[in-house]
């Protein structure tokens, strides 16, 4: 006869009855709730917030278990499947830190109710065999920026659509994006946040970009600054407010790039929309590049142009030199044009010298 207990090491205990499926959902569902609201509690960015339950919900749908019933086991397939994906060492392991701090959550704040409601602890699926370690080469491989010619064909064969293309609004748009990030150094999630008001022609000798949701420190709030539309871009901008932004919509205030259903364009569909134009190009797959591609394009041409790291580091919004170092992959000839610009520099205060000595 069962009386409701169960001996446990020598030791009776209450049976313990198990939860429902929908119980479990619903369980589940209320601590990473209460996560989320600990994100918040820390000053976490909406975006931060979200893209952390996004990784977490991802390894949960991959091993189609509850958090509680996890194993190393279905780490290492989550990390798999990162790897397919093509991601490098370095995202894996934020990956992997995402997982961690909610494992921490749920062992600091909830491991008596997982353990009251399932008799197990919050697992440890993240070992020394699995872990993603900080490493000197925690780049699987190094960012580096579009072949110029490349690059060049891109463009020129954007320019050509637009004159024969049906939906010229579309690809003037994209190309107006797409050059935004290169001119200006942004990110794509800093241009599709652009509003009309944000562009200040009447800051600086040819205007300024307002960037206001840059990325922040450790998920922490957005940051803002100012980058000057240098190499043109002004002009580009005057020609997109004057004849492009129209073909979208009357308003003249509002998100800077639209859809056609008068929405501001997504960072995923800026994204996609990117590698599209490529792939209708022809590029091969050697030679598609990326939003972020575009923008490593922008520190390394200033570069060559002689522009000081702490000077592009205030421009591309980084917090840390050491980020801006890996933004920079000049060409084969950089030295020499950086020698002969510095001989001419030193030229030209040699003859001011000798012009006010009479030498």
């Amino acid at each position: 006869m069962n009386d409701g207990i169960k001996v446990v090491n020598g030791g009776v205990h209450p049976q313990r009855e198990e939860p429902t499926y929908e119980e479990s959902v619903r369980f589940q569902a209320r601590i990473i709730g209460l996560w989320e609201q600990q994100q918040q509690v820390l000053g976490y960015t909406k975006a931060t917030i979200a893209l952390n339950l996004r990784n977490l919900n991802e390894i949960l749908d991959i091993s189609e278990k509850f958090i509680w019933e996890l194993k190393a086991s279905d780490m290492d397939l989550f990390y798999e499947k990162l790897v397919g994906k093509g991601l490098s060492y370095s995202t894996r392991r934020k990956y992997q830190s995402c997982v961690s701090a909610f494992l921490d959550f749920l062992e600091a704040r909830h491991s008596k109710d997982i353990y009251k409601q399932y008799g197990v602890n919050v697992p440890n699926i993240i070992d020394k065999f699995n872990r993603h370690m900080h490493r000197k080469d925690d780049v699987d491989m190094p960012v580096l920026p579009p072949e110029p010619e490349v690059l060049e064909r891109f463009w020129n064969g954007l320019k050509e659509e637009m004159s024969t293309a049906r939906k010229y609004g579309t690809i003037a748009r994209d190309y107006m994006m797409f050059r935004t990030m290169e001119k200006a150094g942004l990110r794509s999630f800093e241009c599709v946040m652009l509003d009309v008001k944000d562009i200040r022609f009447d800051l600086g000798e040819k205007g300024k970009i307002h960037i206001r949701y840059a990325k922040g420190s450790n998920g922490t709030g957005y940051k803002e600054r100012l980058v000057p539309m240098l190499m043109g871009l002004d002009e580009l901008m005057h020609w997109y407010l004057k004849n492009v932004r129209p073909l979208f919509t009357e308003e003249i205030t509002g998100p800077l790039f639209l859809s056609e259903t008068k929405r501001r364009i997504s960072r995923d569909v800026s994204r996609n929309s990117l590698r599209r134009r490529q792939k209708e190009l022809g590029f091969t797959d050697d030679e598609i590049f990326s939003p972020h591609q575009l923008r490593h394009e922008f520190a390394t041409n200033l570069t060559e142009m002689g522009v000081d790291l702490l000077t592009l580091k205030t421009l591309l919004g980084h917090s840390q030199i050491q980020t801006t170092f890996a933004y920079v992959s000049p060409g084969d000839d950089f030295l020499e044009k950086r020698i002969r610009m510095a001989q001419s520099k030193w030229q030209k205060q040699l003859e001011t010298y000798e012009e006010k000595t009479g030498g």
